[in-house]
């Protein structure tokens, strides 16, 4: 009985070592053990948490159970014995101080520069959740350097419920306030959809052109007569730095200009259909799949198409010329879709298609570009 109740006194002991971060069990007994751990303000323990925190979870994008994982625990055995493995609530505190010492960065640059623009989109994953990213592009100004191009990433957060423009603005002014910039916005560039046009006429209204008093419109030159050229020009600085002017994403427009061109050109409907008939059939057909890989070689494939991406048609064409014509259609008629053969009045079109499209990509492959 006095054994038992010793036995218990030292589990409780155990337990109540493990710290009130989580730490798990087992290294208050690779202490009792004799193995000497690092302490939580030792340099490699700190080092190593650092690492797994900037170069796995942020660089990585791994999720934070990682670190609740035994097998990762044993992993980090094998790399340093005396490391102790955080917890995966320290590590989510640790994750929330970098946040915030990353915004108050953000926040600091920003009000040294005089304008700033930004591009803004709204997009819905996979598991139909929207978000609302607000990237800020603005020239960092230090003392005896360069002028350099800076973007950074203000907002990339859940938006959820009716995507009006209404609520795209209200959100808008919040990412601005925050950041003390909307005294600041130079140009705000967003898709042309018809909220996108709606939020920035809310949030940035025009100046009305019917008032009655013309000295009540700040808009009206004469209003700035009466002063010297030095005012003048202090004025025109201003106006230039806070145009608050909307522009059409320049990307979204070349997509909506090759969209409704491919729409008109009626005589590819055909080959297209086809094209696009092969490509499901590919990745839906395994008997296909693995006769067109005994042909084409292995891991050959063709991208399928996505509606709001005119790219992904011309990756479709070009993985289609790129194959062997006559193979193609040997290999389509064995397997019973006689119907998808091209004519070589058809695979001229595709090759024509390709020759149009190709100069299109190049201004796209450009824009993708982070700089």
């Amino acid at each position: 009985m006095l054994f038992i109740c010793r036995f218990t006194e030292f589990c409780k002991a155990k337990v109540a070592s493990a710290g009130t971060e989580g730490q798990s069990s087992i290294d208050s007994f690779l202490t009792t053990t004799g193995v000497h751990v690092y302490s939580q303000g030792h340099p490699r323990q700190k080092a190593i948490t650092e690492a797994i925190l900037q170069d796995l979870i942020i660089s990585c994008n791994l999720p934070m159970s990682l670190v609740d994982n035994l097998h990762f625990r044993h992993f980090m055995s094998v790399v340093d014995d005396k490391y102790r493995p955080v917890s995966r609530p320290t590590l989510t505190r640790r994750l929330h101080d970098l946040t915030m010492n990353k915004e108050a960065t953000i926040k600091s640059a920003l009000e040294k520069t005089e304008s700033v623009s930004v591009t803004v989109d709204i997009w819905t994953d996979r598991t139909m959740r929207g978000f609302m990213g607000v990237t800020a592009h603005y020239m960092a100004m230090e003392e005896k350097k360069t002028p350099r191009l800076e973007s950074v990433l203000l907002s990339c957060d859940r938006f959820t419920g009716s995507h009006t423009g209404e609520r795209i603005s209200d959100t808008f002014e919040v990412i601005c306030d925050n950041f003390g910039i909307k005294h600041k916005l130079d140009y705000i560039i967003c898709d042309n959809a018809a909220n996108m046009k709606k939020a920035f006429t809310v949030c940035f209204p025009k100046a009305s052109n019917d008032h009655d008093d013309d000295d009540d419109d700040v808009d009206n030159p004469s209003l700035w007569e009466e002063f010297g050229e030095e005012y003048n020009a202090d004025v025109e600085a201003i106006q230039t730095n806070c145009r608050q002017q909307r522009l059409q994403c320049f990307a979204h427009s070349l997509q909506l200009v090759i969209r409704d061109g491919l729409k008109e050109t009626k005589i590819i409907n055909s080959v297209m259909a086809k094209v696009t008939k092969l490509c499901s059939l590919l990745h839906t057909t395994c008997g296909l799949k693995e006769a067109f890989e005994a042909e084409f070689g292995a891991n050959r494939s063709i991208p399928a198409a996505v509606s709001t991406r005119w790219n992904s048609i011309l990756r479709l064409v070009k993985a289609v010329t790129n194959l062997n014509q006559q193979s193609l259609n040997t290999l389509l008629e064995a397997q019973g879709h006689k119907e998808l053969c091209l004519s070589p009045r058809e695979w001229s079109q595709l090759l024509e298609l390709v020759d149009i499209l190709d100069p299109f990509a190049r201004p796209l492959t450009l824009l993708r570009g982070r700089k």
